[in-house]
């Protein structure tokens, strides 16, 4: 299940916005989530942009994140955004220098 953020900014064309939905780790795997939230930074569909696996090993995020307490996140950047997954289901993508 997927949430929108009350702190969701827009951004001209998709690419300049930060970016936050709240998801249930149970129902949405985090690399799944990490793979929404870019490809919709980058108004692009999720097999259009580049494969989260040149960036980190989605098996690890989807065995790690769920087990972290609320407050611990990974943060990690791929293709020049800046992706964080919080244990409390929290997920963001912001451009890399936001």
């Amino acid at each position: 299940m997927e949430k929108r953020s009350p702190g969701t900014n827009g951004g001209r064309g998709g690419s300049e916005r930060r970016i936050s939905r709240d998801f249930n780790w149970n129902e949405t795997p985090p690399s799944v989530a990490a793979v929404r939230l870019l490809s919709v930074a980058a108004n692009a569909d999720p097999t259009a942009i580049e494969p989260l696996g040149e960036t980190v090993d989605p098996d690890t995020l989807d065995r790690l994140v769920p087990s972290m307490d609320g407050v611990s996140k990974v943060a990690f950047t791929h293709h020049g955004r800046a992706v964080v997954l919080y244990g409390d289901g929290t997920a963001t993508v912001a451009p890399e220098d936001d």
